[in-house]
């Protein structure tokens, strides 16, 4: 499974690979050291073409994943008025705050989204389609 994000103190993005699930959380834990104002997502990519953009605000996280097929989905959480913000890679982000779910929850699916190499199923919190 490959990885990247964007590092905002080296100017440029930073690719490489997971092997395991395991290794989300170190991953997660990396990035958001980088920059406590507005944490870069980190980017998953299946070999079937599938992507996983995990964007993270502080205790919580907004997972968006885009199917082999082209269809996006984001995570749900609970409803809240306010907007979350991430770096998507140079370019702030903003989402409606009711996308995010607990940074954990979020980080337990991007692991169970790299060890099933991309395929569907692996989803272990509540996707909408966009």
């Amino acid at each position: 499974m490959r990885f990247r994000y964007f590092d905002p103190l080296q100017q440029s993005t930073i690719e490489g690979e997971l092997e395991a699930g395991s290794e989300v959380a170190e991953l997660v834990t990396l990035v958001t050291q980088l920059r406590a104002d507005c944490v870069p997502a980190l980017e998953l990519t299946g070999r079937d073409g599938s992507s996983l953009v995990l964007g993270v605000a502080k205790d919580r996280a907004v997972v968006l994943w885009t199917s082999a097929d082209g269809t996006t989905r984001h995570s749900v959480g609970s409803a809240a008025a306010e907007r979350v913000a991430f770096d998507y890679f140079g370019a702030l982000t903003q989402v409606p705050r009711h996308y995010t779910v607990p940074l954990t929850a979020a980080v337990h699916a991007a692991g169970g989204y790299v060890d099933a190499r991309g395929a569907g199923g692996w989803a272990s919190l509540p996707l909408a389609v966009d």
